[in-house]
């Protein structure tokens, strides 16, 4: 095959390097992919989003409770009407008042929404009640006891499978949050009456970690098993959950809580943990859509030794070396689940740079709308050989007219 003189005369475009995956990949694919440097930038902004939602989390609601005499439940929901307005808003943009209609329109499907809409809703409460007693830096550690609960229920209503790999890290997660307990327990100068208070703390926190867990499996399997859209599915969530906290708000303080007395005791730290939990409710559908394993493992790491640091800097926390090495074990045994070990981080990290810097020698230019060829001038031969596909080679022998 003689190359024509449109593929004789074209120019390799230096300025935009690609990465090796797009060197073989067709015309149309390659150009969808165009985007790939605003896509990395996405998700490093999700990325740093995600770590400052998971600190701010459990150091607002903890300064929150010590800000004054406040109802919690109140603060539950106002989070679900946040989320209830955030979801009305997207719904509206995506598929205008058809989309909220529908989403609000009783049924058997959006009855079964009820389930998991009161295990949130018990399971914020119990986290507000789990930083009464405990302190950010403690609950952010034991809050990992999620991934324990949510991996048993998707094994026991799911029937997933977990690897052996899988097992051993949620043992590590285990012995790594006891060792945080009894670190609380040993360090109490208070005697009895400040331990029973850990002891609450941490039957509250695993309380909504089970509630969590139940209720993260059973969304999912809604979620798979309807064609309803997640924000419409929030929607009802966030609906139900007002329902219910409104009863539960008027059971507890009667007619004054739910009129002049709803906002008492609100502060601005108060406003900022409801803004920043609402928030991050609704952060979990972008965090699916932008980030994989790997950086949600990175973000649970960094938030908890922020929320660590800050604690003890400002904070005045005490932390002694059973509380390091039990927090130590639970940021392994997250990266461990996530089947990542420190050997294959470190690989990965190295594969990634060496990769990047081939992609950098490496320029790609479409020709006919049909194949791309990559410039090899400044790479060598073992280079080009290990970066490129069979196919990729297959191209390159017939535009060189082999």
């Amino acid at each position: 095959m003689v190359p024509t003189e449109s593929q004789k005369s074209a120019k390799v475009d230096v300025e935009a390097p690609m990465s090796l995956a797009e060197a073989t990949k067709p015309p149309a694919a390659a150009e969808a992919s165009s985007g790939g440097g605003s896509s990395a930038k996405v998700k490093w902004c999700v990325l740093a989003f995600l770590v400052l939602q998971n600190s701010g989390a459990s150091i607002l609601m903890r300064e929150s409770r010590s800000a004054g005499a406040w109802s919690p439940q109140t603060a539950v929901i106002m989070q679900e009407a946040i989320k209830a307005v955030v979801c009305v808003f997207l719904l509206l943009r995506d598929g205008g008042l058809a989309s909220v209609r529908g989403a609000l329109v009783p049924s058997v499907e959006a009855l079964k929404t009820s389930v998991p809409a009161l295990l949130y809703l018990l399971q914020n409460n119990m986290q507000y009640v789990a930083v009464g007693y405990l302190d950010a830096a403690t609950y952010a550690v034991l809050y990992q006891f999620k991934i324990l609960t949510a991996a048993l229920m998707s094994v026991a209503i799911l029937r997933k499978a977990l690897s052996l790999g899988q097992w051993f890290a949620l043992i590590v997660l285990t012995g790594g949050a006891s060792v945080v307990i009894l670190s609380q327990m040993t360090g109490s100068a208070a005697g009895a009456a400040q331990q029973g208070g850990v002891i609450t703390g941490v039957i509250a926190v695993l309380s909504a970690c089970m509630a969590s867990g139940l209720a993260g499996v059973y969304f999912e399997k809604l979620l798979k098993g309807s064609t309803m859209s997640l924000w419409a599915r929030n929607l009802q969530l966030a609906l139900y959950s007002l329902i219910v906290g409104f009863a539960g708000l008027y059971q507890e303080g009667g007619v004054d809580l739910l009129g002049a007395g709803f906002f008492r005791g609100y502060s601005t730290v108060v406003w900022a943990a409801i803004i920043n939990n609402a928030l991050g409710g609704l952060l979990i559908a972008v965090v699916i859509k932008h980030a994989d394993t790997i950086m949600k493992n990175f973000s649970t790491t960094l938030s908890i030794i922020l929320t660590m640091g800050f604690s003890t800097v400002c904070l005045g926390t005490s932390i002694n070396a059973m509380s390091i090495l039990g927090t130590a074990l639970v940021v392994y045994a997250v990266f461990l689940y996530g089947g990542m070990t420190g050997t294959s981080a470190a690989r990965g990290l190295a594969e990634a740079a060496k990769a990047r810097a081939l992609a950098l020698k490496l320029r790609t230019v479409p020709s006919r709308g049909e194949a791309f060829l990559v410039t090899n001038a400044r790479c060598s031969k073992e280079e080009l050989d290990g970066a490129t596909t069979p196919a990729y080679h297959r191209r390159r022998a017939e535009f060189a007219g082999a």
